[in-house]
Order: C-alpha cells, then structure tokens, then sequence
C-alpha cells in the first residue's frame, strides 16, 4: 500500500510512504482508516498549526549545495556555506560584538579565528588558531555578562574552555578549563549560563567561574533515576518560560526545574528515533531518519510534521537544512518567530537561467534568458518597492549648489563656450570643428519636459512667417560683433526671435557681452528648420 502526503505546504516532490500489509484484508482496514481520519479533518475543519514554511534558499544546481557541512545567515540576501572543500568547515559561529567569525574547521576540529570581512570576500588580515582546542567536538558563543565583551566556548572530549574574544591581538584569552562528568555531547546558553550537555544529564555551568555548577537532573528526584540506569544520549536544552527548562535526550524530552526536579509528569515521546533537535522561543524541531516533527513546547502539542526523508540541520536555529535528494536542496525555515526572513532567489526549476563556471573556484555565474530579463523588469516596473531598487545609491557624491524650480535655464544661458576665450581679439569666421566642441559643452537635457510638440512643416512655416520681419533687425543687431568669434548668422540659420513683447527691450542699447549671451544661449536652446530635416517629428524645448 503506498500513501503520498498530499498537502506538503512546499514546492518539492509528493513524498510517497510504502506501508507493508498481511493481507489483502488488512490493507483494507488501513485504508479505511485513512479515510475516516481524513473525513474527520475536514468535517472539523480544524485550524491549521503550520510552524515551518519550506523554500529553497539558493539554486540547486549550486555544486558547493552537495558538500554542504553547515551554514550561517548572515543578512535577508547572503548565506555562508561551510564546505568539505578547501577548510572543511564543520561549525560557523558568527561573533557580531567583536566582528569576527569562529570556524570549526579541519580535519583535526581545530577552532580558527577570522575577521568577519572575510565573508564579503576581503583578505584575511589574521587567522588565529586555538591550539588547545584540538579534536573539538562542539562550539558556542555567547557573552560573559550582559553588555559585557563576547566568549567562546569549546568541548573536546570531557574538556570545556572558555575564552575572551577581543579585537586587539591576539584577539583570544583563556578564563577557565573545566571537567564534565561525562562526554560532552551538547553546549548552549541558557539564563546566562553555559548549558553542558552530557550522557543521561545536563549541568549549567557559570561564565565566571564564581559558583559551582547545578545539575538539571537531580538524584534525589526518584522519578528521574532511570536516566541513570539506561544512558540516554542528550541533544538540547531550552528554556519554557521563567523557571522551567525541556531537556531533550534520545529516548524522551523531560520538564525540570531551576534545581533539576521534574516539573511536569507529562512528557515528550518521539515518533522516531531523532538524529538533532532545534528550537525557538516556542517550537522543537525534531529530525529524524524519515523526516521532521514539530513540538509547541508549552503545551507539548505534536502540531507539524514534514514528510521529507535525509534531512538535517545546517545551523544550531535551524533555520537552513539539507535535504539529501537529487540534486540536493538548501531548504530554509520560515516561520512567525523568524527575525527578517530571506530574501528568496528564483530558482532555476521555475526558470530558465542556466549557471556559467567561470575559471575561478570561488565564482559561479547563472544567466538569465533575455526574455525572462525583460519579464522580469517588467515586474519590477510594475512595483514601487522594486522599481526604487532598478537604480543604485549616488555614489562619491558632492554637493555642489542648491537649485529650484526654473534655475537651469539661467546656468544654460551662462554655461562659458569655446568662443569666449578669443572673443576679445578679432577672428575671420568660425571654423567647422569649433561648431561641434561648442555642442559638447552642454550636456544631454535631464528632468525632461514636453512642452509643445512640432512637426517639421509647421516649424518649417513658423521660420518662415519670422524670418522676413526679424531678418533686418537681427542683421543690425549682430553686426558690431562680426568681428569677434561668436558665431555669425550663416553658421547659425535663422534663429527663432523674442515675442513681440520684448521689443521695447530690444531698441534699447545694450552691451555687447549681453547681446552676445543671448545670441549664444538661443543658438543652442533653440532649433531651426535645418534641424528638423531628418524627419524627426518631435522638438522639446
């Protein structure tokens, strides 16, 4: 009998389950069964408990996806993978107090210290190893005391170290070294305090070393001695409100108090035997050989499970998984608690973007159809939010001068031209090549506005309307300049003349720096009918 999951809230395969019955009766009742179970769902139309939303992170067809040992959320738009290849890194721990970033890295699980700019590419400035943390099986940070400088802490074999991280060389100082009663199997923080996690118990451990540690399975509690009599692996801890800590080991998960005595009689029991654990303010997160289960650690409630077979924690929130598939997956945890979720990238099993290898190691290149690229700023178009991101920040801005509305007309009319340098000394006429210096001098309109639109015959008949009456009064008005080097009406054509509003402006005597400002700015704002003899159909102002 084969049962597929039918309402995997995620955009992966169906996951099929193969059940085994006796007889052909037996499958039967199964069956029935199912469908009963089914029909009392959605007769209750119970509300749904969904804790994780499933996404893939990044493109499968990624090759370092495949080697993938753990990883770290750096911001909403990066991720950093630890890899077999090159340091085989085992354990990310980000250290955002001290801008640092620890590895547990290597085949001998040494802990290396890097500066947290390596991540975005630069050059290690340091890499510093702590050679006492050989053959290190877990890692954790946290801090001394609040608002106090960042620790790390390190558990090879029976052995946890703690040492002061800093940003001064050699950027380490060791605080203290102590024994625990057993293998360490798990480290964490707990109410400021380092949680160690050993067989069949766990024990809070202080910072500072000024107390002795507090075991959270207490031997004088009778209803906690099995621990002692059948060893059970331990695999978490996390606080339940004030005064009450889940302890989770391989078989069971337990309520104690602060002093290690049960709290609760009720207990967790897992569906399967479970591989890691994670949490958050308010969920557990069970992995296991057939897939993953989800706890509310209030009221113990089992409220999600996920159907998908090989799959584990990259991170201690687990938040980023491996799902061992073909090809694999980098699958991501959404959920209410999240704080900022990623930024999710289209995948290449919903597009056609093909990833290009490039000569280096450490660069992976996907294309994008042109067509997909045109639908895809389209979209952006289309919204406000992603159309504010198609054009970056300015960049190695200045601030120069403060203009309103109307001041780039007078900064045209003002702009200094080639001519103005030999515009005192007498020139024979203006040579070709200076016409088209004069041009690069302004550059292309910003902040574009239509105006009036004109086609070429009705500004071919506006010239010629203007020019038989404006001919005689520009001739005399330009000839005491046509010695100088500003350009003379032959190089120009005919210029489109003032309203008639301006003429009693115009009689009146007037500089010659002034009539040859005006000369220039209205040869370069204005078009005459030459201009429009490509066929162009529009001319803005």
């Amino acid at each position: 009998m084969q049962v597929t999951s039918s309402q995997l809230s995620s955009q992966f395969s169906p996951v099929s389950l193969l059940v085994l019955a006796e007889s052909e009766e037996e499958k039967k009742k199964w069956v029935r069964v199912l469908e009963s179970l089914q029909n009392i769902l959605t007769k209750n139309q119970l509300k749904s408990q969904q804790v994780h939303i499933l996404h893939e992170a990044y493109d499968a067809s990624l090759p370092l996806i495949k080697t993938a040992l753990c990883a770290a959320v750096l911001d909403r738009e990066r991720i950093a993978l630890g890899t077999e290849d090159g340091l085989f890194i085992v354990e990310i721990e980000l250290i955002p107090k001290e801008k640092m970033v620890a590895l547990l890295c290597g085949r001998n699980r040494q802990v290396h210290l890097y500066p947290s700019g390596v991540l975005d590419g630069a050059e290690s400035s340091f890499d510093t190893k702590l050679a006492e943390t050989k053959n290190c099986q877990v890692l954790t940070t946290g801090l001394l005391r609040p608002g106090g400088p960042a620790c790390l802490l390190a558990a090879a074999k029976r052995q946890v170290q703690c040492y002061e991280i800093s940003r001064a060389k050699p950027y380490h100082k060791k605080l203290w070294e102590v024994q625990a009663p057993g293998t360490v199997q798990w480290l964490g923080m707990l109410r400021d305090r380092l949680c160690v996690g050993y067989s069949s118990g766990f024990a809070l451990l202080a910072l500072q070393g000024e107390s002795s540690p507090i075991s959270l399975v207490n031997p004088a509690d009778p209803s906690l001695a099995f621990l002692a009599q059948q060893p059970m692996d331990a695999l978490h801890a996390l606080e339940v409100g004030a005064g009450e800590v889940l302890l989770c080991f391989s078989q069971l998960g337990l309520y104690v108090d602060g002093q290690g005595r049960r709290s609760r009689t009720q207990e967790l029991m897992w569906p399967a035997a479970p591989l890691a654990c994670c949490s958050n303010s308010s969920h557990l997160t069970v992995y296991s050989e057939y897939g993953v289960d989800v706890f509310d650690i209030h009221t113990t409630e089992w409220v999600q499970t996920i159907s998908l077979r090989k799959f584990r924690p990259l991170n201690a929130e687990g938040t980023l998984n491996l799902l061992s598939s073909e090809p694999p997956r980098l699958v991501y945890f959404s959920n209410a608690s999240s704080e900022g979720d990623l930024t999710i990238p289209e995948t290449s099993d919903h597009s056609r973007k093909l990833m290009v290898r490039t000569r280096s190691k450490r660069k992976f290149l996907f294309k994008v159809p042109e067509e997909e690229r045109l639908q895809q700023r389209r979209e952006m178009l289309r919204d406000p939010e992603l159309r504010s991101k198609m054009i970056s920040n300015p960049t190695n801005f200045n601030h120069v001068a403060h203009m309103g509305p109307g001041d780039g007309m007078q900064v045209l009319m003002d702009l200094p031209l080639v001519g103005d340098l030999t515009s005192l000394s007498p020139s024979p006429s203006p040579s070709p090549s200076s016409s088209s210096s004069r041009h690069t001098l302004i550059s292309p309109p910003s902040n574009f506005e239509h105006i009036y639109h004109m086609t070429s015959a009705s500004a071919g008949a506006f010239l010629q309307k203007e020019a038989s009456s404006s001919s005689s009064s520009q001739q005399s008005l330009l000839q005491p300049s046509s010695s100088s080097s500003s350009p003379s009406i032959s190089s120009l054509g005919r210029s489109v003349m003032p309203s008639a509003q301006d003429d009693p402006i115009r009689d009146k005597p007037r500089p010659l720096s002034s009539i040859s400002r005006q000369h220039r700015s209205k040869s370069h704002i204005t078009r005459t009918a030459s201009d429009f003899s490509s066929g162009a159909s529009t001319r803005s102002a």
